[in-house]
């Protein structure tokens, strides 16, 4: 009866990790906590850990960027503003708890975008 129960119990920690593993708590960690408390109080840790961002949705502002870059490259103006204004949002939200270099790098394009935005800005006053 003892080996039924903690492969029961070994079971379902699996299944907890597997739940973890889309996570930011990962499959290792949510497994930890299931098999060390218990399957269900892991489980609760796991579903309360942030859900992981896609590397689609991480890096959306990318996105945004290469749209911006070919709206411009076609003389298309005001709509490289457009894309340029909403890739600087996703730049400014998107982000949390970076470490330094990151977040210096990611300083560092979001002045550079705003300087862009400027320049195309000027350049369609200067045709109005």
């Amino acid at each position: 009866m003892d080996i039924f129960i903690f492969i029961l119990w070994l079971g379902l920690a699996l299944l907890v990790g597997v739940v973890g593993k889309d996570r930011k708590i990962g499959f290792g960690m949510a497994l930890l906590w299931a098999v060390l408390l218990s399957p269900l109080i892991g489980l609760v840790i796991a579903l309360l850990s942030e859900k992981k961002k896609s590397e689609q949705e991480a890096n959306k502002f990318i996105y945004y960027l290469e749209l911006a870059k070919k709206a411009e490259f076609k003389g298309k103006i005001s709509e490289a503003i457009d894309y340029y204004m909403d890739c600087l949002y996703h730049l400014e939200n998107d982000y949390s708890n970076l470490d330094k270099i990151t977040e210096e790098h990611r300083q560092k394009k979001i002045k550079d975008i705003k300087a862009k935005i400027e320049v195309l800005k000027n350049k369609v006053q200067q045709v109005s």
